[in-house]
């Protein structure tokens, strides 16, 4: 697979994950934006097809997807939830803006830096600011639905 990460984990003393079809660097949340800019500079890896986000119970992770044909690569960091703040990519990848847009709303993480900090782009303006974000374990949709006054 072209694109080894090996050389590129020992800089940033990240740890590599191989797959049939990908490859993932799981780094910690300060080396997220030279993580990402490294491997968006691997010829054909430039384009960041999207950000998701997995609740782990007591932290969330955070996997931003590289891809060239039908090869992936990944680059995974991981924050607490009782500090959900990572730097935002947008200096070295605007496309990343929604998309750390999305995980702010459904996690409940900060991107510092991102444009859009401070406004909602998926869930509705009468989100109550006290409930949990909406895809996190916390979350219990019959009581959110309650507090916006939806039962």
């Amino acid at each position: 697979m072209p694109g080894e990460l090996e050389p590129l984990a020992t800089v940033l003393e990240g740890q590599v994950t191989k797959g049939k079809k990908y490859q993932m660097i799981t780094v910690k949340p300060e080396r997220v934006v030279e993580a990402c800019k490294a491997v968006s500079s691997i010829p054909g890896f430039y384009h960041l097809s999207t950000i998701t986000a997995l609740d782990l119970g007591k932290e969330i992770s955070i996997y931003y997807h590289f891809w060239q044909g039908r090869e992936f690569l990944v680059v995974r960091a991981s924050v607490s939830k009782d500090n959900r703040s990572i730097p935002s990519v947008t200096s070295d990848l605007p496309s990343a803006t929604l998309y750390e847009g999305e995980v702010a709303d459904l996690f409940g993480v900060r991107f510092e830096g991102n444009p859009m900090t401070g406004r909602k782009l998926l869930l509705p303006d009468t989100y109550p600011k006290d409930a949990p974000p909406p895809m996190t374990k916390e979350a219990d949709p019959e009581k959110i639905r309650k507090m916006m006054g939806l039962e």
